[in-house]
C-alpha cells in the first residue's frame, strides 16, 4: 500500500479522527475545536500542512507523504504537571513506531531520533486557568518517507524517516498504535505510573550524545546524564551539573551563523 494513500485516510478510528487534505496547522485547527467543545480524544489528521510548527514557534516542514496529527486531552492534571505529559506523549509515539528498530532513541524533551537525526516530534500546547489545565493538544509529526521534495536545505542531513529506518510504514496502524499507546499512558503523570515513564526514558533515552543548551540565560556544552523524577533534565558539562527545565537539545555538530561554544 502507498504511504499515506487515500484509503488509509478512509479507516474510522475509535478516537473522533477528522481528515483533511491540507491545513494551515492540525493543532491550531484542533484548538479553535477545543474551543468550542470539542471532547476528549477529538483528533485532526492531515495529508499535508501549510504551516506546522515545532519547538518554540519554528516552522515544521510538512510536505504531502508523512503523518501529521494532533489529539486532544483533557487530562485532570496541574499546570506545573504539562512537562510530564509531554514526556509520556513522545514515549507513546516511540514505543508506536520503535517495533524491532533497535536504533530509535528518545531525545529531551520529547524527539525521536534514528542514528542521531530527527524521525517524528511531539508538541503539546495547553490552555491553562489559574491552577486548571482546560485541555492539552497533543501535535505529533512522523516522518514517513525519506528526503521528501522541497525539504529546506538546513534540514538536510538532520531528519530521518521510517522508510530509511525499515519501519511499518502503514499509517492506519500506525496510528492505531499510537492511540492505544497513549491511552495507555496518559494517566501515568503520578506514582506508580511516573515512576514505569520515567524507567522507560532511561531506557530508551540517547545519553551519548553531546548537546549545547541554555542555561540560567547562558549557553553550555554538555551531555545529558539523566530524567530527574519531575522530568527536567540533568544535563552534564565541564563546570559541573546543571538542571535543564525547558528549552531544547542542539546537537554541537549543528554550527549555525553566530553559534559560540561558551563551554570549551
Amino acid at each position: 500500500m502507498d504511504v499515506l494513500s487515500d484509503d488509509q485516510y478512509s479507516v474510522n478510528y475509535p478516537m473522533n479522527l477528522r481528515r483533511y487534505d491540507t491545513v494551515p496547522s492540525t493543532s491550531d485547527l484542533l484548538k479553535t475545536m477545543a474551543d468550542e467543545g470539542a471532547a476528549e480524544w477529538t483528533a485532526v489528521l492531515s495529508k499535508s500542512q501549510t504551516r506546522g510548527r515545532g519547538r518554540l514557534g519554528r516552522p515544521w516542514h510538512s510536505p504531502p507523504g508523512n503523518i501529521y496529527l494532533s489529539i486532544l486531552l483533557r487530562p485532570t492534571i496541574l499546570p506545573n504537571e504539562l512537562p510530564r505529559l509531554s514526556l509520556i506523549a513522545a514515549l507513546a509515539v516511540f514505543e508506536t513506531l520503535r517495533g524491532e528498530m533497535l536504533l530509535l532513541k528518545l531525545k529531551w524533551p520529547n524527539d525521536i531520533l534514528f542514528e542521531g537525526r530527527k524521525l517524528a516530534g511531539v508538541l503539546l500546547e495547553a490552555k491553562t486557568q489559574a491552577e486548571k489545565v482546560e485541555y492539552v493538544v497533543v501535535g505529533i509529526g512522523i516522518n514517513l518517507k525519506a528526503s521528501p521534495a522541497g525539504m529546506p536545505e538546513a534540514l538536510a542531513g538532520k531528519t530521518a524517516s521510517l522508510e530509511e529506518a525499515g519501519g511499518d510504514l502503514n499509517a492506519e496502524r500506525i496510528i492505531k498504535r499510537l492511540e492505544i499507546n497513549l491511552r495507555r499512558h496518559s494517566t501515568s503523570y503520578r506514582g506508580a505510573g511516573w515512576e514505569d515513564v520515567r524507567a522507560r526514558w532511561l531506557e530508551c533515552a540517547d545519553w551519548n550524545r553531546e548537546y549545547s543548551a541554555m542555561s540560567s540565560g547562558h549557553r553550555c556544552v554538555g551531555r545529558p546524564v539523566s530524567l530527574n523524577p519531575d522530568g527536567s533534565l540533568l544535563f552534564a558539562t565541564s563546570d559541573g551539573h546543571v538542571t535543564l527545565t525547558s528549552g531544547e537539545l542542539v546537537d554541537i555538530a549543528d554550527h549555525r551563523p553566530g553559534y559560540q561554544n561558551t563551554m570549551r
